[in-house]
């Protein structure tokens, strides 16, 4: 499969998501009568952020507010991942682990975020780290259990051959298990991006840093409907194209195994 093959069809994805988005906005604003007053359309968006006197001013401080949530919503994504992924390879390893810790993992993941958010803020503090786990919690759960599947996948024909060789359950992990995951492991990242950018969203409410929770909280109280509608206009557009470059990262990663995407 060419490289171009693999670009463009992530590509294409992206640009049909937008045209898709863009479309419904316009529909939901005709067809729901919702009022002009506190509703705004991709062009008066694009004039805040572009077109308008003060749109450098505005540019500036929303792309700031969306510099923080990425940060945010980045070191969740990283650490929910890597957790999981570490979970998912010891409960392979071990079986007794995932008896033990599954429970917990559901409970957590069972109550609701806001409900653990004070929680959270009286152990991690009103600041980065608390948003960083909020966001790594709504990452783990789904991460993990995509994972723990690509990991099991594993025959017991493929297992016996390493395990013939004198291979040792780590071998069959490092030799077939992970390459035989990675469908598995690029579902979970792709998963984990609009995860990790949501966790990191509901989190920044309660936190006093200059992020797009904390603006789209404050441009609602001070009925700033042109800012609150850029900042989501322009967070989506970034959990968009995490979400098509982790699907091109999958295209050609997989490419290279000599698998296909879904396979």
């Amino acid at each position: 499969m060419k490289t171009a093959t693999l670009i463009g069809r992530p590509l294409i994805n992206f640009l049909f998501v937008i045209v898709v988005t863009i479309g419904a906005w316009y529909a939901l604003v005709s067809w729901t009568g919702i009022s002009q007053l506190t509703t705004r359309l991709p062009q008066d968006v694009w004039a805040y952020l572009f077109t308008d006197e003060k749109a450098g001013a505005n540019r500036s401080e929303i792309l700031s507010a969306v510099g923080q949530t990425v940060k945010d919503a980045g070191i969740g994504f990283v650490a929910g991942l890597t957790v999981a992924t570490l979970l998912a390879t010891i409960m392979v390893l071990f079986k007794g682990v995932e008896a033990a810790s599954m429970p917990l993992i559901m409970i957590v993941r069972t109550v609701p975020l806001v409900a653990l958010a004070p929680v959270i803020t009286l152990l991690f503090g009103n600041g980065f780290w608390c948003v960083a786990v909020m966001s790594g919690i709504v990452v783990l759960f789904p991460a993990l259990i995509t994972i723990l599947f690509g990991l099991r996948s594993v025959t017991p024909q493929m297992r016996d051959v390493v395990m013939v060789y004198g291979g040792s359950k780590w071998d069959v992990m490092r030799r077939v298990a992970y390459p035989s995951a990675l469908p598995s492991f690029f579902a979970a990242i792709r998963i984990s991006v609009p995860g990790a950018v949501t966790g990191a969203l509901i989190a920044e409410y309660f936190t006093s840093s200059d992020s797009v929770g904390k603006a789209v909280n404050t441009s609602l109280a001070l009925y700033q409907y042109d800012k609150l509608w850029s900042l989501i206009v322009v967070i989506t557009l970034v959990s968009l194209i995490g979400y098509a470059l982790a699907q091109l990262a999958e295209s050609l990663v997989l490419a290279r195994y000599g698998k296909t995407v879904g396979s």
